[in-house]
């Protein structure tokens, strides 16, 4: 296992949220190199979590701390070139680009975020299947659909079975 970067140990100690535990991370950066404004290159490490994933930054003149819901996550790009590796996360109001050389780092960052998708897409549809007033099933089941935590044969599925109970 890699030595723990400062980035990791200072998220852990000011924004870790109670019981939150960091599942992956790599260090690397975003923006782009020489770039200005929103586009600044900022190094620091992506971190995956149970619930969310991170980019966190701390530098000698503040912080940088961008932060996506897993099940807000509706796609996953890897680009890799010349040993620079690519992951884009998409989210419906949100994209973050995190950009690395550690091999190892991008391929357990990928799969702690792929493996964080399906539980969380998991755990929404058993809350739903707890729930019993068949209409209130179905909306949301349409949220997750829409939200892109489930696909479209999923949703067809689960919509037939709740149509057959009503």
């Amino acid at each position: 296992m890699k030595k723990e970067s400062k980035h990791v140990k200072a998220f852990k100690e000011r924004h870790a949220q109670s019981g939150e535990n960091v599942i992956a991370w790599a260090d690397g950066y975003i923006g782009e190199m020489m770039g200005k404004g929103d586009k600044t290159q900022h190094n620091g490490v992506l971190i995956v979590s149970e619930t969310r994933v991170i980019f966190y930054r701390k530098g000698l003149m503040g912080e940088v701390l961008e932060t996506i819901p897993l099940k807000s996550i509706t796609s996953v790009e890897r680009q890799s070139l010349l040993g620079h590796r690519v992951i884009r996360l998409h989210a419906s109001h949100d994209d973050l680009e995190f950009k690395t050389f550690e091999k190892e780092g991008e391929t357990s960052l990928v799969n702690a975020i792929e493996a964080g998708r399906s539980q969380q897409s998991v755990s929404s549809a058993k809350q739903i299947e707890n729930n019993s007033d068949p209409i209130e099933k179905l909306k949301k089941l349409a949220e997750l659909k829409n939200s892109g935590v489930i696909t479209e044969e999923e949703f067809n599925t689960k919509k037939s079975k709740l149509l057959e109970e009503m």
